[in-house]
C-alpha cells in the first residue's frame, strides 16, 4: 500500500463563526424529506435571530417543510482570493409564519428569490444544530469549473 500525502485539516467553526458566515451568504440548499424521498432545493434565506427564513410557493418544498419532520439547510463560500472554503449545514425543524411574526430590519437588506413568481409563504427554520468547517483549498484552477461550462457540453 502507498502511503497518502495528509493535507490541511479542515478547521471545525464554532457556531458563532457560523452564524458570521451565514450572514454573509444569501443562497442555500434545503434538503428535505418527501415521503420516504430525499430532495434538495436551491432557496434564499436570510438569517434573523439566529432562525433562517425564506419564502416559497406551494408544492412539493411547502409539503414536505408542512410534514413537521427535521430538514437540513447547507450554506457555503469562499473568501476573496479562492485559497479558503467554508460549509456551514443548519438542522431544525420548519415552520410557517405570518410576516409580522420576524424582525426583518435584523436581516439587513432584502433578499430576492431568483425564481419569479409568488413567493406566499413564509418558513422559518429554528435550528436544533449549527456545525460548521472551513479549510484551505488547492490552486483554484484545479477544481473550479469554467465561468459558463454549459458551452462546453454542446
Amino acid at each position: 500500500m502507498g502511503t497518502s500525502k495528509s493535507g490541511p485539516k479542515a478547521e471545525v467553526l464554532t457556531v458563532e463563526d457560523c452564524w458570521k458566515y451565514l450572514a454573509s451568504s444569501y443562497i442555500g440548499r434545503l434538503a428535505v424529506i418527501n415521503g420516504t424521498t430525499p430532495e434538495i432545493f436551491p432557496v434564499n434565506f436570510v438569517p434573523v435571530e439566529r432562525t433562517l427564513v425564506f419564502r416559497t410557493a406551494p408544492g412539493t418544498k411547502l409539503r414536505s417543510l408542512l410534514a413537521g419532520t427535521p430538514v437540513a439547510l447547507e450554506a457555503d463560500g469562499l473568501n476573496l482570493y479562492a485559497t479558503e472554503v467554508w460549509s456551514v449545514v443548519v438542522k431544525g425543524i420548519p415552520a410557517l409564519i405570518s410576516d409580522g411574526d420576524v424582525n426583518f430590519e435584523m436581516a439587513g437588506p432584502d433578499r430576492e428569490p431568483w425564481e419569479p413568481g409568488l413567493k406566499e409563504h413564509l418558513i422559518q427554520i429554528r435550528p436544533t444544530e449549527v456545525t460548521g468547517r472551513r479549510f484551505a483549498v488547492h490552486a483554484r484552477t484545479r477544481w473550479w469549473p469554467p465561468l459558463d461550462f454549459s458551452s462546453e457540453w454542446t
